[in-house]
């Protein structure tokens, strides 16, 4: 009888590197293959969850994406995705809502859009009741073009003007009707009318697309502050309602530590934080626990060989003695940041190494390693420092890379750049450059402590401190293996 043997890798699916596009072609695998890291899905369908943090490619949008599936099928599920990748979020400081401008009016203006999706949301829901003129507020809204119309983006240049009101009012509200509401009147007549209402559906809103966001001004800053606070302030008032609808920001772990906001702390209750860190890179990090479900979830039915419980026993189970790694699990995520995105594409190209259904030898685990560093690592490189320095800095980006891949060594100080870059780049802008790559998880800081040197990437602190413009570096294994850099 013959020995039953493991489905190919080349047959296997991973994922795709963007949960949109997986969502897309590939929904069956993000339903039955996604794997709920820290409960994130199960508390954003419950409304527990206000915040998701981590860094891009961790899993993120995965989440609500995984959610929207779900959701498609049930009338009392509703999932609206407010993408705010193409959205103009710094200039919603300057809108004319109806009160000075500064902090308070950049969130009520956040509340504002919020509130107006929400109200959307709920309308649509065949099993809401409400007391009051909403059929007519519904009316008055969409004939206003604030609701069931184009992106409100197109408006923007409109209402950073002058005041801007509308032909919009609600019963028991002294919005002025006769004169037109302003904006801040708006979110009164919002909040007056979602209260009326009452539904057993669920109602989740969920904004995205904030990972390609960089912070380059205090303004831009002040914005995305304002806006965490708003959501806060809405789910604060949406819990004592009987809607039964809450709103979720999906925000990078790195942006939302450093927001200039008196309340963001506030949230420790309501936030998920995805850090797959914790488990360090030994053989049993959870990514592994992801990486199964997706494999298991994509072999086919029909398949009559050897059931798949686990990649790690089934296709790296082979001793290799590469630097410090005596196992394939382990070497390949000391090549990650340890994220979701990382794993997923390295696996990718362990299927085109190796597709058969037998053990990866080390030759193969090596040739996997180069080819996922010389490609994907090195995009994410170029993509993570693309937007770091204002205006037109391609050619300073190009040039701050190139110095890299000249070091005589992974270990380097700044100083080490200033010959190579003198004239392109000034210190200022270096150190940008340098925490910035810290901060994507590329350059790790060096630190020695009893006599022993140690060294802090962002996603794994063997010691105390962070980015420091005067100490020595360390740069990425994947870079290293990418630019053929000495050990």
């Amino acid at each position: 009888m013959a020995t039953l043997k493991y489905p190919q890798l080349r047959n296997l699916d991973f994922g795709r590197l963007s949960a949109s596009e997986e969502a897309r072609v590939s929904p069956d695998l993000l339903l039955s293959g996604y794997h709920d890291f820290q409960q994130a899905a199960y508390r954003i369908a419950r409304g527990t969850a206000w915040v998701v943090v981590g860094p891009k490619g961790a899993g993120k949008t995965a989440s609500i994406e995984h959610l929207d599936l779900m959701w498609r099928t049930d009338e009392m599920k509703f999932l609206e995705k407010w993408d705010l990748a193409s959205f103009p979020v710094a200039d919603v400081t300057g809108l004319q809502i109806g009160t000075q401008p500064g902090p308070s009016s950049t969130r009520a203006a956040w509340e504002f859009l919020i509130l107006l999706r929400i109200f959307e949301s709920l309308v649509g829901d065949m099993g809401i009741t409400f007391q009051g003129n909403v059929v007519q507020l519904t009316k008055d809204l969409a004939a206003a073009g604030l609701i069931q119309g184009p992106d409100l983006r197109t408006k923007f240049f409109d209402w950073s003007q002058t005041t801007v009101k509308f032909n919009v009012g609600f019963v028991g509200v002294d919005s002025g009707k006769d004169s037109g509401a302003t904006a801040i009147q708006i979110v009164e007549i919002l909040r007056v009318a979602i209260s009326s209402m009452a539904t057993d559906s669920r109602h989740v809103l969920a904004i995205d697309g904030l990972d390609g966001f960089f912070a380059q001004s205090n303004q831009q800053l002040d914005a995305l502050a304002a806006l965490v606070e708003a959501a806060a302030g809405v789910n604060a008032f949406l819990e004592g309602t009987k809607t039964r609808s809450s709103v979720l920001l999906a925000i990078r772990s790195d942006m939302f530590s450093q927001l200039p906001s008196t309340d963001s702390a506030k949230l420790g209750d309501h936030m998920v934080e995805l850090d797959w860190s914790r488990g360090g890179t030994g053989h049993g990090n959870e990514l592994w626990s992801l990486v199964n479900a997706k494999a298991q979830a994509s072999v086919h039915p029909s398949f009559e060989g050897r059931p798949l419980k686990d990649v790690r026993t089934a296709y790296f189970e082979s001793p290799i003695g590469i630097g410090p790694h005596s196992s394939i699990p382990a070497y390949f995520l000391s090549h990650t940041r340890l994220l979701p995105r990382d794993l997923v594409a390295l696996m990718t190209e362990v299927k085109g190494v190796h597709g058969g259904s037998s053990q990866l030898t080390e030759a193969n685990a090596r040739e996997s390693v180069r080819r996922y560093s010389e490609t994907y690592f090195i995009r994410e490189v170029g993509n993570g420092l693309a937007r770091v320095l204002p205006g037109a800095s391609a050619t300073k980006v190009a040039a701050f890379i190139e110095s890299l891949t000249t070091l005589q060594s992974r270990y380097f100080q700044a100083t080490d750049l200033n010959e190579e870059l003198a004239g392109m780049l000034d210190q200022t802008e270096l150190r940008a450059l340098l925490k910035q790559l810290y901060t994507i998880g590329a350059l790790g800081v060096n630190t020695t402590v009893n006599g022993t040197r140690h060294v802090n990437f962002i996603y794994r602190r063997t010691a105390g401190g962070g980015f420091s413009f005067l100490r020595e570096y360390t740069l990425h294994n994947s870079l290293v293996v990418a630019w053929n850099l000495h050990w």
